[in-house]
């Protein structure tokens, strides 16, 4: 009797360590799963990435004299920065002509290969673009500042960049990968600056 109460004991005991260890199991394979999916999400490379874009007919001759750069609230130039990396990876938020702004992260590959990744902007061809830490200014006033095109030495005009046009790049990850151009020119169409003659002080004959 006692034999069959030890058994009985001994067997109920193996139940529990097998579920105990199953369970165990279970639990480490959802939390590596949990791990991974979030180690995935956080290496798309457009993470806080934001992007100001804007259109003119004005002149790149013109817009390059005015020098426009954008501003934090203190009404600072704004440097981009690509942390850890032990290189010149920072950029000064200019706003630059598409093709240009192409140019010069083409050519800073070589520095590291993270800025390949600011070569797959096509949706904004024939525009002006600025790239920002958008996490670090999302809730703080940003300003596109440029010089009066008639004054010397330089007084600046400052213009409010408000929430909604500030696009994060995050957003159209898989688009962007995908080159999926039009569609993403589509979701924008209401997340572009426009700037007219008017907008940068110039003069009629100044415009054309």
């Amino acid at each position: 009797m006692l034999k069959s109460k030890q058994s009985s004991l001994t067997g109920f005991a193996w139940q529990i360590s097998n579920y105990l260890y199953g369970m165990k199991r279970m639990l480490l394979s959802v939390f590596i799963s949990l791990l991974c999916h979030r180690n995935f999400a956080q290496h798309c490379p457009w993470d806080c990435s934001g992007m100001l874009v804007v259109k003119t007919s004005v002149s790149k001759e013109t817009i390059y004299k005015l020098k426009p750069v954008l501003v934090d609230e203190a009404k600072r130039p704004i440097v981009d920065t690509l942390y850890g990396t032990d290189k010149p990876t920072y950029d000064r938020c200019d706003l630059l002509f598409y093709d240009d702004f192409t140019k010069q992260r083409s050519e800073k590959i070589a520095v590291h290969h993270f800025y390949e990744y600011d070569t797959f902007y096509h949706f904004a061809t024939g525009n002006y673009i600025v790239k920002y830490n958008f996490c670090e200014y999302q809730d703080k006033k940003l300003y596109l500042r440029y010089s009066d095109p008639y004054s010397s030495p330089d007084v600046y005009h400052y213009i409010e960049i408000p929430q909604n046009i500030r696009i994060h790049l995050h957003d159209y990850n898989n688009q962007l990968r995908e080159r999926k151009t039009e569609e993403i020119k589509n979701d924008l169409k209401t997340s572009v600056l426009i700037m007219d003659c008017d907008k940068w002080r110039l003069r009629k004959q100044d415009c054309r």
